[in-house]
């Protein structure tokens, strides 16, 4: 297909997708002595829904429990600086409304400090970058998982949610590791042959729910609060005379601001901005490309590289796949062509990480109904892929949202 792609790196994240887990943790220089001071790192990403713990480094591994059963150490998580209440504090942070535009950090303190292998004091990790709303990758259960949601040709909605579950010891050393699985799919709306378009702008209301908005015929927009349980909350009109844009999509935070926004293309080609207010409304908006007519489906993959920005893609007529990645102020940073042959696929979607990292995928179905990955790693100019498949049967929708 003319897709760049690592050979090998496809052969290690199918086998590892495979097996059903992935590895997190990241190798360090070996076991802390009391002299060391090692900086602890997060493990996670900056929006709201999302799960942050202590990216597991290898560097504590010398500083035991007296039984021999995990790292002596004990963990406080910080907000500005400031600790988080009790409650709040744990393996584990889950990233609430309540912490959005604030930068979260981690302190690390050894139980028995000067013992054998355990530092001397506490250590502090770097800020996170300042907390987004929650984006279409935390999913639809209010657990931060890649979650796929499809409509069907007679207008039902079809969510199929994932568990990813957390362990330590399931391989040589302490190395944690993500175990995913799928859930039961259940079916979670009907009648939404009525849109003409439907997608998913993250968070749009400022609840820490991801929501859907959809228009009908006559160019009216329609907010379906997401409830964080994978149903909805009542819908309201946010919209009207939208039916003078071809597409319309949710690219996520496009101007840098926290807060979702929504990107919309005339049939004239020009691409313009519609801000989020965070609210459910809307900031004013400004135009923000031209030539988009050239494009049979516009692509909003999420921050796929995980610099905090997102990425567009846009596929041609003859089926080639730009990539177009926002510079976080409301303009275009690099632009890369990425191959061809991506109009072999019935549907291309940006539903965020199936590795439950901070690289989002892009997904896929392709003529067999399989449903397959595509990655950037922390590229910002080709993809990885296809890796998998991960799910099969899926051309019996109309999209994926």
């Amino acid at each position: 297909m003319g897709i760049f792609r690592s050979r090998s790196l496809r052969r290690s994240v199918t086998t590892v997708i495979a097996m059903g887990f992935l590895v997190a943790g990241l190798l360090g220089a070996g076991p802390a002595t009391a002299a060391s001071q090692p900086t602890p790192y997060i493990d996670g990403v900056p929006y709201v829904g999302s799960e942050m713990r202590r990216q597991y480094n290898y560097d504590y591994w010398g500083c035991r429990n007296p039984d021999g059963s995990g790292d002596a150490i004990t963990l406080e998580w910080l907000r500005n600086g400031q600790p988080l209440p009790a409650e709040r504090q744990g393996e584990t942070l889950r990233v609430l409304p309540e912490d959005q535009g604030s930068r979260i950090s981690l302190r690390v303190y050894p139980l028995t400090p000067g013992e054998p292998g355990c530092p001397t004091g506490s250590q502090l990790s770097e800020e996170t970058k300042a907390i987004k709303a929650s984006s279409r990758a935390m999913g639809w259960t209010g657990r931060g998982n890649f979650e796929p949601l499809a409509r069907t040709h007679d207008g039902r909605l079809i969510l199929y949610p994932r568990t990813y579950t957390y362990y330590k010891g399931m391989c040589e050393g302490p190395c944690p590791v993500y175990f995913g699985s799928w859930d039961e799919p259940r079916q979670v709306g009907a009648g939404w042959n009525m849109f003409n378009i439907v997608f998913s702008p993250g968070d749009f209301d400022g609840d820490g729910f991801n929501d859907l908005l959809a228009r009908n015929a006559s160019g009216q927009l329609f907010l379906y609060p997401g409830d964080g349980d994978g149903g909805w909350l009542p819908t309201r009109q946010v919209g009207a005379g939208w039916n003078v844009f071809d597409s319309i999509l949710g690219p996520g935070d496009f101007n840098g601001d926290g807060t979702n926004d929504v990107l919309a293309r005339n049939a004239a080609g020009d691409l313009f901005l519609y801000p989020g207010n965070g609210n459910g409304g809307w900031l004013a908006p400004s135009k923000v490309g031209w030539g988009w007519q050239v494009m049979n489906k516009i692509i909003p993959g999420g921050d796929m590289n995980g610099d905090g920005t997102v990425e567009i893609f846009g596929r041609d007529h003859s089926g080639g796949l730009q990539l177009y990645s926002a510079d976080g102020q409301g303009g275009w940073g690099a632009q890369a062509f990425i191959g061809g042959g991506w109009n072999d696929f019935q549907d291309v979607a940006g539903l965020g990480s199936y590795a439950h990292q901070k690289y989002n995928n892009l997904a896929a179905v392709n003529g067999n109904g399989d449903l397959v990955l595509y990655s950037t790693g922390a590229m910002t100019t080709g993809l990885y892929g296809p890796q998998g498949p991960v799910g099969s049967g899926w051309n019996v929708f109309r999209e994926l949202l």
